[in-house]
């Protein structure tokens, strides 16, 4: 590690060729507490990193926080972005030696929050669970899959490649918190890595070769069991018990469950009396 390092060190302190810039540029970035041991253990290979673009990094361990600026030496103005970038992936947990890659031109880096998607904290952790996998295996598989590399820490997760990769993994993300399994789009990367293979289907629509998600199975936001209640009224069928006591043949039944004719009189004579000896409303 330290080899490349030097390496490094050597070819850029190689190409300085004089260029100054008009005015000082510096950015504040904090980390996290958790943090502080690695940071002071691996400082002096963050400082040469930085010194060799040029740039003057400054560690306060009181306040949790380092401030970089540029000097005048230093040529390219985008390479403090950079670096903001490189202690931005260190307080997230990313190794100095990943991180360090950063100052290619053809990576980038994004970090996702993911803690913002969901309030219930069981849920989260399950989600995230599934993001990781078993020992970190669907991780990996995204990995492979969007070339990039990708890191969970708490409730962000830090992402490191090209931009068409880091889309793909946001995107990935994003929808394993929103409880769509990773795998489904793992599947839909593997096809198009092998169609784009074949030269044959270049000009041809690939619809019918890309799996195809059911979103009726999935549930989001469904309005409160209690409203639904109160609007719609479901009428509950009678039982048969409830249908004999309307036509009162439970009443007028004998032992050996057939209706007497004389019962039945008395009581239809007994219900006319009552209706003639009821006032009327009209």
């Amino acid at each position: 590690m330290e080899n490349k390092i030097e390496s490094l060190i050597n070819k850029n302190i190689g190409n300085f060729s004089g260029n100054v810039l008009v005015s000082d540029t510096f950015f504040y970035i904090i980390f996290p507490k958790y943090q502080e041991k690695y940071i002071r253990e691996s400082w002096k290979i963050i400082y040469r990193i930085l010194k060799s673009y040029f740039i003057k990094p400054f560690l306060d361990i009181s306040n949790g926080s380092i401030t970089i600026t540029t000097t005048k030496f230093t040529k390219d103005p985008c390479v403090i972005l950079k670096a903001r970038a490189f202690l931005l992936l260190i307080s997230r947990s990313v190794p100095v030696q990943q991180a360090a890659k950063i100052f290619d031109d053809e990576i980038s880096f994004d970090i996702i929050k993911i803690s913002s998607f969901t309030r219930n904290k069981k849920l989260f952790l399950k989600r995230r669970k599934r993001l990781i996998g078993l020992n970190g295996s669907t991780i990996r598989a995204i990995e492979m899959a969007t070339q990039t590399y990708m890191l969970v820490q708490g409730n962000t997760v830090s992402c490191m490649g090209t931009h068409a990769g880091i889309k793909q993994s946001r995107k990935i993300v994003e929808d394993c918190m929103k409880n769509v399994h990773p795998i489904f789009h793992i599947k839909i990367l593997m096809t198009k890595q092998e169609l784009s293979k074949d030269p044959t289907l270049q000009f041809v629509s690939w619809e019918k070769y890309i799996p195809f998600l059911n979103k009726k199975n999935l549930v989001f936001n469904l309005p409160y069991k209690g409203f639904l209640s109160k609007t719609k009224k479901i009428k509950k069928k009678k039982t048969l018990y409830e249908d004999k006591i309307s036509m009162h043949e439970i009443f007028l039944k004998n032992s050996n469950n057939k209706i007497d004719n004389n019962k039945f009189e008395e009581c239809f004579k007994q219900n006319s009396k009552f209706l003639s000896s009821r006032p009327c409303s009209y």
